[in-house]
């Protein structure tokens, strides 16, 4: 199967799919404008020797005007293949116009090529009809490949029987060369099919590999990424949470806003407007003026009295930056009215372009910093972690007795000095930075499997080239001054050709290195040079211009296998091979103008099927820079796109919940259906705080959604018991086998179903072999019945495992047990 060559609008509007190999095989990026270019560098090649091997051959077997016109129309096709090829266009109706034309220059032969070379298999016409087989076959399905090459054949075995009766044969059928330059003639046009096909289908199997394991590390950095986008917003979320409506139930529960009523109805409806997403409709908060006015609003809601001094700069900040100073100042000014012991707070902002200082600060009661929790979610996440994330600060100074004195900052150098670029706050966001890590890894894949594939296509056709030259040193024996040195050759190319196989099939595998093949090719170059230079000097003159000069073709193909990494030496080698060969050439026939022009057009024929095979593989190696760009790019919109719906999925069961248990009771406080001074009101909100408490607690982006979604559930089912829990994860839980969320969720609700209404205490704690739960909560069930029942649940849940159940035996009211079982019997 050749690569792929997509019409232009199928081209135009393919998207490549990271998820499979398709962007590596077709399209812009593909394959198949590789293949269009090197068959541009080949037609172009022959274009340019054309006339010097044509005209330089000396007197053609029918001169006529035809000569001409048909040099003239092959160059001017020629060129036109090579102009659109170069686009990286290779249409099928071109390679068969081309097979075509080619076709005709063989039926032609006779017009075209002197008289005791026509219809030879080093005759230049063989080779131009050679290339319109490799580009069938890098374009074709295989079986329409064997049938041009069957074609050409055709064609050339008309075209020798005409030139046979020009010239009068006497050979078999009438042909103008005896059977064995016949055949080696046709047999030619038939191994250049099979090397191209050879060369595509390995092509295509190193671009299938690197495109199966880009799928697999691009699935597993998908997952990570829709895991943290997951994770990162709930953390956002948890935030939200815990500044508006863990505030405000945490207030009411505790009686803070007793006789308030009105303050708790404005609380309420502006936590429920920052829960859904529906902010007040004045214009974005942009300038440090329009965040003092939010921070006097949110201080109004919490009855604090608010002193602003002048000066608030006007000055436009970056959106996000203005978002977190408000996010920030929303939580300081919690603190006061929870910790203050005031209702007055002084308010001062100064600034200017690029940068915000924002000042709280209340002559409350003050507190200790040195005494102080300092792992608090309310100073580490909203107001320390608030302002780190866009590349701000924030300082908390305090003392007993003095009051406290939160200092907001932020400016444009210093986020910039740390690496974090706010977005402008009068242009719109930029376009998501190219994963640059990722596209280096894609393009490292590629490159070593093109390579890889390469060598591997190189080895093997000149393996089997040398294998088809040993026919071609039988059947011209007689063009040799001794055959047996020529038969050395061989057998010594032979070997080296299988020993280049066996390296390049190797390397990189079973603790062979992974340069194994250019360690040999220093010694493998000179032999195999030497080898070749012999063959050619034991040939007679005639047999410098017959395909008794095999080991030109044979060495090209060795010595392509080190040009990928070492073109010098390619390059000089066969240069020296070609030079060697013209020098005898000239020499042996006594300096003949036509002997030399046949030679060129020898030693070109057999040297271009590798060029063509080295432009694929270096343009393959090119390639890889931008298919892994555009790969990279692909997986980036995919990971975006997944992470977009799992966060929007996460969103609706979020709100849905919110909608059922929390939205309800923050309703009726808003609307005054709920009077917030009732103890059966503040029961309920202190319930609802703790459930809220239950999912801000574990918010440090490290705690699987599993684990989080595990908390969740544990605490709507002990809020429906009137039990307010209180859960604390401890290390070792990201090494734990996956599942253990299930059981552990409910394993809790069924000890739960034990507990009276209040306080219940959970702790967990894991290893990679077990995991274990630590209860603490009121209850009047017996210790031997508890136990009993805990020892029940985890067998049903574990079956065929130990469940380890400790009790305290001596427990009055309050029960204490601890739970622990093997967790890789969980799946």
């Amino acid at each position: 199967m050749p690569p792929d060559f997509p019409d232009a609008r199928a081209s135009d509007s393919a998207e490549p799919t990271a998820t499979d190999a398709t962007p590596l095989l077709s399209g812009r990026v593909g394959l198949g404008p590789i293949a269009a270019r090197s068959g541009a560098v080949l037609r172009a090649a022959w274009c340019v020797v054309l006339p010097a091997v044509a005209y330089g051959g000396g007197p053609v077997a029918a001169p006529s005007v035809w000569q001409h016109v048909l040099l003239v129309g092959a160059l001017a096709w020629g060129a036109s293949v090579a102009a659109i090829c170069w686009t990286g266009r290779l249409p099928a109706w071109l390679v068969l116009g081309d097979a075509v034309v080619s076709a005709g220059l063989l039926i032609a032969t006779v017009r075209l090529v002197p008289t005791e070379f026509a219809g030879a298999a080093g005759s230049w016409v063989i080779g131009w009809a050679g290339v319109s087989v490799l580009l069938a076959s890098w374009r074709l399905r295989a079986s329409l490949v064997w049938v041009v090459a069957v074609a050409e054949i055709g064609a050339y075995l008309l075209g020798s029987q005409l030139a046979g009766a020009e010239i009068e044969s006497t050979e078999p059928f009438g042909l103008a060369r005896p059977i064995a330059d016949t055949a080696q003639a046709a047999g030619v046009l038939l191994a250049l099919a099979a090397i191209g096909l050879v060369l595509v289908r390995l092509v295509r199997l190193g671009a299938l590999n690197a495109g199966g394991t880009i799928r697999m590390r691009n699935a597993a950095r998908r997952t990570d990424q829709v895991e943290r986008a997951r994770l990162h917003d709930r953390s956002v979320r948890r935030l939200l949470l815990h500044d508006t409506v863990l505030t405000t139930l945490t207030a009411v529960a505790r009686g803070g806003l007793e006789g308030r009523a009105d303050v708790v109805r404005a609380r309420c409806t502006d936590d429920m407007e920052s829960l859904a997403h529906a902010p007040r409709a004045d214009e974005p908060v942009r300038t440090g003026r329009q965040v003092i006015d939010v921070v006097h609003r949110q201080a109004a809601h919490r009855g604090l009295r608010v002193y602003v001094a002048e000066g608030a700069p006007t000055d436009p900040l970056p959106a996000e930056v203005t978002t977190a100073f408000a996010a920030a100042s929303r939580e300081a000014l919690s603190n006061v009215e929870k910790h203050a012991g005031t209702t007055e707070v002084g308010i001062a902002a100064r600034g200017g372009e690029n940068w915000l200082e924002l000042t709280i600060h209340d002559r409350g009661r003050g507190f200790d910093p040195a005494t102080a929790r300092s792992g608090g979610l309310g100073l580490k996440k909203s107001l320390t972690g608030r302002m780190s994330a866009v590349g701000g600060a924030a300082s908390v100074q305090s003392a007993i007795g003095r009051g406290t004195v939160v200092t907001l900052r932020w400016s444009a150098e210093e986020a910039a000095h740390v690496g974090i670029v706010p977005t402008p706050a009068i242009e719109e966001p930029s376009e998501a930075a190219p994963a640059g890590a990722n596209q280096v890894d894609e393009e490292r894949i590629l490159a070593d499997r093109y390579t890889r594939y390469g060598l591997l296509a190189l080895a093997w056709i000149g393996h089997f080239w040398q294998a088809l030259s040993l026919g071609l040193l039988i059947t011209n024996w007689a063009d040799y001054r001794s055959g047996w040195v020529a038969l050395g050759g061989w057998f010594v190319l032979f070997v080296v050709t299988l020993v280049q196989v066996y390296l390049v099939t190797l390397q990189g595998k079973r603790g062979h290195p992974s340069d194994w093949i250019d360690r040999h090719a220093g010694w493998m170059t000179v032999l195999s040079v030497t080898a070749a230079l012999a063959v050619l000097l034991d040939c007679t003159s005639a047999g410098l211009l017959t395909p008794a000069n095999w080991p030109i073709g044979v060495l090209g193909w060795i010595l392509s296998v080190f040009a990928l990494r070492r073109p010098l030496w390619f390059d000089l080698a066969w240069l020296t091979i070609a030079l060697t060969a013209l020098t005898a050439v000239a020499i042996e026939w006594n300096g003949s103008s036509t002997a030399v022009a046949i030679a060129l057009g020898v030693v070109f024929g057999a040297g271009i099927p590798q060029v063509g095979a080295l432009v694929i593989v270096f343009e393959l190696r090119r390639h890889a820079t931008v298919a892994a760009a555009a790969l990279a790019e692909q997986h980036r919109l995919d990971a975006a796109r997944a992470a977009r719906d799992a966060v929007t999925a996460d969103r609706i069961q979020r709100d849905a919940a919110l909608s059922r248990d929390l939205f309800p009771l923050l309703r009726a406080l808003s609307n005054g259906a709920a009077n917030p001074d009732s103890p059966v009101v503040r029961r309920r909100c202190e319930l609802a705080a703790a459930e809220v408490r239950a999912l801000v607690d574990h918010d440090d982006l490290t705690t699987p959604i599993a684990t989080l979604d595990a908390v969740a559930a544990v605490t709507r089912s002990a809020r429906q018991r009137d039990i307010v829990p209180i859960v604390h994860l401890g290390e070792g839980l990201d090494v734990v086998s996956p599942g253990w969320q299930r059981t552990f969720a409910q394993l809790t609700d069924r000890m739960l179903a034990e507990a009276l209404p209040g306080e219940a205490t959970l702790t967990v704690r894991g290893t990679p072999e077990e995991i274990a739960i630590t209860f603490c909560f009121p209850t009047r069930t017996p210790a031997p019945q508890l136990q009993s029942v805990a020892v029940g649940v985890g067998n049903q849940l574990v079956p065929d495992r130990q469940i380890r159940v400790d009790i305290e035996p001596d427990m009055t009211n309050t029960a204490w047990l601890e739970v622990t079982w093997d967790t890789r019997s969980v799946a």
